[in-house]
C-alpha cells in the first residue's frame, strides 16, 4: 500500500482526512482526534509523506485513486490545502462513494487568476520555483512560505518528515492544478468550503468554489492556512455538516 492509515475512534460516520503538501496525517488533523467519540476518522498519510516510501514526485490522480480506495463504500471527505485539491478529484471521480465533501484553503489558483490576490500569489509561486535552487530543501521551503505570505517557524535543520514533504513540494506546480469543478458541482452530496480569513489569494479561491459549487463559504480565523487547528469551531462546523447529509447517503 503506497499510503499510511490512522484511525480514531469506533463508532459513528467514518471520515477520511486528507493532509496537504507539508505535513502528514496525524500532524494535520489532531485538533481533530476529539471528534473521534462519535466518528471514525480514517487519518491519510500521502504516498511519500511521513513514514511512507519515497515517491519521484506528487501525483494528484494517483493520490486521489489512494483516497477513493480509502472512501470504501461511501464516507464523508475532507480535505485541506494540497489535501483538498487531491478529496476534489477524487470526490469528482467517485461521487457514489462521497457522503459529503469539506476542502480547507484548497491551492486552486487557476479558478480564479482573475482575482489580483490570487494572480499576485500564484506569480509569486511561479517566480520562486523558476529562480529556486530544488536542492536546498529549507530554503525552498522558506522561499514558498513567502510566496504565499504566510508567517511560518521553519526548523533548521529541517526534521525527517519536513524534509520528505519538502521534497515532494519541489516537484508540485501549485497553480497548474485542476479540480473537476463541474462533476462536483453535479454530485448530490452536501459540499463546505472553509477558509481563514488571513489571505486575500485564499479567501479569494475559495470565495469561488462556494459559488461554483452553490454552497456558503465558512470563514474560521486563528490558525491561518490550517483552518482545522483552530480545533473546537471547526470541529462543530464539521459535525454539524456530516449531521446534515441527506437521508440518500445514510
Amino acid at each position: 500500500m503506497r499510503y499510511a492509515v490512522e484511525q480514531w475512534g469506533t463508532s459513528g460516520p467514518r471520515v477520511v482526512l486528507v493532509h496537504g503538501s507539508l505535513g502528514f496525517g496525524a500532524a494535520a488533523f489532531g485538533e481533530q482526534k476529539a471528534l473521534a467519540e462519535h466518528h471514525r476518522l480514517i487519518v491519510m498519510t500521502r504516498a511519500g509523506y511521513g513514514d511512507t516510501a519515497p515517491i519521484a514526485g506528487v501525483d494528484v490522480p494517483d493520490d486521489a485513486a489512494d483516497v477513493i480506495e480509502l472512501l470504501g463504500e461511501g464516507a464523508h471527505l475532507v480535505g485541506t490545502s494540497m489535501g483538498g485539491i487531491v478529496a476534489m478529484n477524487a470526490a469528482g471521480l467517485a461521487p457514489e462513494r462521497v457522503q459529503s465533501l469539506t476542502v480547507i484553503e484548497p491551492p486552486a489558483f487557476a479558478l480564479a487568476a482573475d482575482l489580483p490576490d490570487v494572480r499576485r500569489v500564484s506569480d509569486a509561486m511561479k517566480r520562486h520555483w523558476r529562480n529556486a535552487d530544488p536542492s536546498q530543501l529549507r530554503d525552498f521551503v522558506f522561499g514558498f512560505v513567502a510566496a504565499l505570505e504566510m508567517t511560518m517557524t521553519i526548523p533548521d535543520p529541517l526534521p525527517p518528515p519536513l524534509a520528505s514533504a519538502a521534497g515532494n513540494l519541489v516537484t508540485e506546480r501549485p497553480w497548474r492544478v485542476d479540480v473537476p469543478i463541474g462533476a462536483i458541482a453535479d454530485a448530490p452530496y452536501p459540499k463546505l468550503v472553509v477558509t481563514g480569513g488571513w489571505s486575500g489569494a485564499f479567501d479569494g479561491i475559495a470565495g469561488r468554489l462556494a459559488d461554483l459549487f452553490g454552497t456558503e463559504l465558512h470563514t474560521l480565523t486563528g490558525a491561518g492556512h490550517a483552518v482545522q487547528r483552530v480545533g473546537a469551531p471547526f470541529n462543530r462546523l464539521l459535525a454539524e455538516h456530516i449531521a446534515f447529509t441527506p437521508a440518500i447517503f445514510a
